[in-house]
């Protein structure tokens, strides 16, 4: 039996895994999730270690930037440059604003850093296609904690829907919207990206501690695709 639980309300895409990313009316959804999204990494171009904001504070500068998609090209911006495309020159404003040789490569360059070394540039994790993440979560967590900024940008979910219910039941359901369908797989577990400081945003480490205490470290849910399509904002979502 399949129910109506809700809209969807936004679409987002991360070009850039660990910085900002765009907002979508529409979006293509493969099996690997929407089209265009992690598909490059910020590295370190000396070592190879990918960025991680939510562990090491010299990465946590990186959630100052955004990316979009302008067709093939990656592009990234900050406060002080707009839409620069993946090249040297982006590779140099990136290494100012960081403070270290960085850069941004799509996952599976293969990076030589000198003769004996060299390395093929992976996600350091993988866990599902789509992240969906409910508006009433959202609200939930911010009658906790009414001092803080709640916003979905701290959580990078690929969907936010305005639903019927919490998305806390749905593992283990089948979903469908616009023309995708696939499960809800498990939820999402939260890590320390969720109390770095983001544009408009101020860091916050009551929010982690929160999600700890008073959801067992869950917020959101991680989906598969069972059937590629089309979803766009406003589509009905559908729990069976």
């Amino acid at each position: 039996m399949s129910e109506t639980f809700g809209t969807i309300k936004e679409i987002w895409r991360f070009p850039v895994s660990s910085i900002g990313g765009e907002g979508l009316g529409a979006a293509s959804v493969g099996f690997d999730g929407i089209d265009g999204d992690r598909t490059h990494l910020l590295i370190d171009l000396d070592t190879g270690e990918v960025a991680s904001p939510e562990t090491q504070p010299r990465w946590r500068p990186a959630l100052m930037l955004s990316a979009c998609r302008s067709g093939d090209d990656v592009l990234v911006s900050s406060n002080a440059w707009k839409m620069m495309p993946v090249g040297p020159e982006l590779d140099a404003r990136l290494s100012d604003f960081m403070t270290f040789r960085c850069g941004v490569r799509p996952r599976g360059t293969f990076l030589e850093r000198d003769v004996l070394q060299a390395s093929s540039v992976q996600p350091r994790y993988d866990v599902a296609p789509l992240h969906f993440l409910t508006l009433d979560s959202l609200l939930d967590l911010a009658s906790l904690l009414p001092d803080s900024a709640i916003d979905h940008r701290r959580f990078r979910p690929n969907v936010v829907l305005a639903a019927d219910s919490r998305e806390d039941g749905w593992p283990g359901f089948d979903w469908a919207s616009g023309s995708v369908a696939g499960t809800i797989t498990e939820k999402t577990k939260r890590c320390g990206m969720t109390m770095v400081a983001q544009p408009a945003l101020p860091e916050d480490p009551e929010i982690l501690r929160a999600i700890v205490r008073q959801r067992a470290r869950r917020l959101g849910v991680y989906a598969s695709v069972t059937r590629v399509g089309e979803v766009s904002v406003g589509d009905a979502f559908v729990l069976s």
